[in-house]
């Protein structure tokens, strides 16, 4: 390549400065072209992993909206039908009572219990469920 640009020695031999500048600055461009098509190249890539994390996120949160509906709608269905919730009413701050902190003697019982009986403590207050 740098030989068809100078097609003869003589002027390569009369002008020696201007023919390695020529060389020199072929060089050059041939880098820059080269550096331009490797920082396209990682442009590119980089914005088609930009695009393809943002589709997985607006994926992401259509997902948990419709999650986010559906549990609504299932809690809405469920206090319609359940019994209690016409029993409960709405409270205040001012209705709430508050309870002192037990002793220390009766919070050192609870956890003297052994292991064994602290389990079958809580399997045996489990609610029992009608049906399957």
């Amino acid at each position: 390549m740098l030989n068809s640009v100078f097609s003869t020695k003589q002027v390569q031999r009369k002008f020696p400065i201007q023919a390695a500048l020529h060389i020199v600055l072929d060089g050059a461009l041939v880098g820059m072209l080269i550096t331009v098509s490797i920082m396209s190249s990682v442009a590119l890539h980089s914005q088609y992993l930009w695009t393809k994390s943002f589709t997985k996120l607006e994926t992401t949160r259509d997902l948990n909206r419709r999650i986010l509906e559906s549990t609504s709608i299932l809690e809405s269905y469920l206090l319609k039908n359940e019994t209690l919730s016409r029993n409960l009413v709405p409270t205040k701050a001012e209705d709430l009572i508050y309870v002192d902190r037990p002793k220390l003697e009766e919070t050192k019982k609870i956890f003297d219990v052994t292991f064994k009986s602290r389990f079958l403590e809580k399997i045996s207050s489990f609610p029992i469920k009608a049906g399957y």
